[in-house]
């Protein structure tokens, strides 16, 4: 399907059920990673983590390839070209749910641009832009050459940092992250997973002191 995706160049059909499918399957394979008495040390592990990075791709590939694709129809539509309906009905109610949205935006900053409507500046997009704006307010009260101090990030628990010792095998994390390390990293991983690594050696707690 993703090959077809590429030469086609076209929205094509797709299984409804394709995404749900796929986090299924991702979730039984972390369930059979989980279930190996040493999952770190073992072949069987290895399999399992290329096998979820490889489903994790492909899914994340066909979104964007999808997403880019229904984009160049909601511009083909408000620029008034020639629009395939039977694309359209390719579409899953989601990617429509997205397509109607792209428009409406699309159509709302036209007005507002061209015409001098108003625009209400709403959305996960706004907030970004809105945080932007803040960084840059902050930087410019304390003056070029120093850097404002970033907000304080929520604490995970219970994590660990860790200095990675020797290369080692890709592996799954308690927090489902997929963790590729290489000597000299310095990284942050889950209590049980970092206990693991330094009990074979393979990497030393860091332990800071406030």
């Amino acid at each position: 399907m993703l090959l077809d995706m590429h030469h086609s160049g076209r929205l094509s059909d797709i299984e409804p059920g394709l995404y749900e499918d796929a986090r299924a399957h991702v979730e039984k394979l972390k369930a059979d990673y989980y279930s190996l008495q040493n999952p770190l040390e073992s072949r069987a592990g290895s399999l399992l983590i290329e096998e979820i990075g490889s489903v994790t791709e492909t899914v994340q590939e066909i979104f964007s390839i999808r997403t880019r694709q229904i984009l160049d129809l909601a511009f083909q539509q408000i620029e008034g070209q020639y629009f395939d309906k039977d694309e359209a009905r390719k579409m899953l109610p989601a990617e429509r749910v997205m397509y109607g949205q792209v428009i409406d935006a699309i159509e709302a900053c036209r007005e507002a641009l061209i015409h001098g409507g108003e625009i209400p500046l709403t959305g996960r997009g706004a907030a970004a832009i809105e945080r932007a704006d803040e960084v840059e307010d902050i930087t410019a009260i304390d003056g070029p050459g120093e850097p404002a101090a970033a907000p304080p990030r929520p604490v995970s628990s219970p994590y660990a940092l860790v200095h990675i010792r020797s290369d080692m095998e890709s592996f799954m994390g308690l927090d489902g992250r997929v963790y590729v390390l290489r000597q000299g990293d310095i990284v942050t991983l889950p209590e049980n997973n970092a206990d693991v690594l330094c009990e074979h050696d393979i990497a030393l707690n860091i332990r800071l002191n406030k």
